[in-house]
């Protein structure tokens, strides 16, 4: 629901999320407000840049479960301050599926002249979204998530507005042909395949609908989460409420072994599901989507 005067090509959400960093005109005494439970390409490279550079980069800690949408409104609000120049976080977290409030976030930033940056990896070809009404400064997805489509090819909307205060990070021969891709895109060669797939990945998500698809994503993960509510020992990271959350699922699967119980799934049943290591809510992470089946999840 943008136009494509605001659409560049990339490889990928780390990538469109680096173009950001690397782009914008920070120095020192400048802020930039991240959510600890960002991904890498959205925290720790603003933390190298700040070195680098001599920004300063706030962190604002994730809470588990999910406090509540106001809960991060609030607690973002309180964080920025006159030196406040970027607010960044992941639309939805890819560790447990806390949903942010993307939204108010970015209005939050609007209103006290802070651009806003939002990773939509785990969002984008998930959920409907609609940029026109989130109105992100800067949105960024990947074609291999949650679109089905090839790899490295991503994508990155910079609203028109702030277009100007983008620099390229990377000069060279082939630029885009429409709008802002005409002076930012000139990334060299590229990989016509993979665009030609993540138009068709697009296009078959189109017919299925994207209403569609994000409900049958969220029904699963409701069956799914009542399912491991009746198990015992199951300890469960993601957030019961299910305006909360979307379509990823983490828990600790009680005394069993994670990963000989994700080999078990996927040699058995072809159930392909991610493990998580460390301390961090470790257990497994489910991602429901739409090509998978009620019987799948029992």
């Amino acid at each position: 629901r943008v136009t494509p005067d605001e659409i560049i090509i990339t490889r990928n959400t780390s990538e469109s999320n680096n173009l950001v960093s690397n782009g914008l005109d920070l120095k020192a005494g400048d802020e930039v407000i991240v959510h600890a439970d960002n991904h890498p390409s959205n925290l720790t490279a603003w933390v190298e840049k700040g070195k680098r550079f001599g920004f300063s980069v706030v962190t604002i800690e994730q809470k588990n479960p999910h406090p509540g949408q106001e809960y991060y409104v609030e607690t973002f609000t309180r964080a920025i301050t006159p030196r406040t120049k970027v607010l960044c976080f992941t639309h939805l977290s890819s560790t447990v599926g806390d949903l942010m409030p993307a939204k108010e976030l970015c209005r939050v930033a609007r209103e006290r002249g802070v651009l806003s940056l939002v990773d939509g990896a785990p969002s984008f070809g998930l959920l409907d979204v609609n940029l026109a009404d989130m109105q992100p400064d800067f949105y960024s997805g990947s074609a291999h998530k949650w679109p089905c489509g090839a790899r490295e090819c991503g994508v990155l909307y910079v609203n028109k507005n702030v277009q100007a205060r983008l620099w390229p990070s990377i000069y060279s021969a082939y630029p885009g042909a429409v709008g802002f891709s005409r002076t930012f895109e000139g990334f060299g060669q590229r990989d016509e395949a993979t665009m030609i797939a993540f138009r068709a990945a697009l296009a078959f998500q189109d017919k299925v609908g994207r209403a569609a698809i994000e409900q049958r994503a969220r029904d699963l993960t409701s069956l799914l989460m009542a399912g491991l509510s009746k198990m015992p020992g199951v300890k469960t990271w993601t957030s019961p409420a299910p305006e909360l959350r979307a379509a990823i699922v983490s828990f600790l699967p009680g005394t069993l072994d994670a990963n000989k119980l994700a080999t078990a799934l996927y040699e058995k049943d072809k159930i392909g599901i991610a493990t998580r290591g460390g301390q961090d809510r470790p257990g497994l992470r489910v991602s429901p989507h739409f090509y998978n089946s009620p019987a799948e999840v029992d």
